[in-house]
């Protein structure tokens, strides 16, 4: 096995994960967003994303907060949680959140994602539709983090 380091504009970035999805064979491991962001201000843009989520109505069931769970395990730069009940104190404690779904509602769902982010399948659906809007959670999740509108 071979790791390439690709440097990619930032408009096409979603599309050439879009195409990485489609090969099996390839694994994103990391993407690299620039400067590192301290914990405070890392925190700061979780809550500002999770906020604007809900201001856009995207995270419509309370189960869709699993989704920014298991993305943000994923990713190299950004906090990650050994259970959902971890996770939900994190929302509440640390970023002040309120009307959070219960644990069982994150934890249920928290395996039913598969395959590559932005590209996942879900083993709870076969809905087109229902998979896309998920996705597109996740996605806009990480367009917030990165400041983008």
């Amino acid at each position: 096995m071979k790791e390439v380091v690709l440097r990619i504009e930032d408009e096409a970035l979603e599309a050439f994960l879009g195409m990485v999805g489609l090969c099996r064979q390839i694994e994103v491991v990391e993407i690299d967003e620039g400067a590192v962001m301290d914990g405070a201000t890392m925190a700061t843009r979780i809550r500002e994303a999770i906020l604007q989520l809900r201001a856009e109505h995207l995270l419509r069931r309370k189960f869709d907060y699993a989704w920014l769970k298991v993305a943000m395990d994923s990713a190299v730069d950004m906090p990650s949680f050994d259970s959902a009940q971890r996770y939900l104190d994190y929302l509440c404690q640390e970023l002040k959140l309120d009307n959070l779904p219960c644990e069982s509602s994150i934890s249920k769902m928290m395996d039913a994602a598969r395959g590559q982010l932005f590209n996942w399948t879900f083993n709870d659906t076969s809905d087109v539709q229902e998979t896309i809007r998920r996705n597109n959670i996740v996605k806009r999740f990480f367009n917030l983090m990165k400041g983008r509108k």
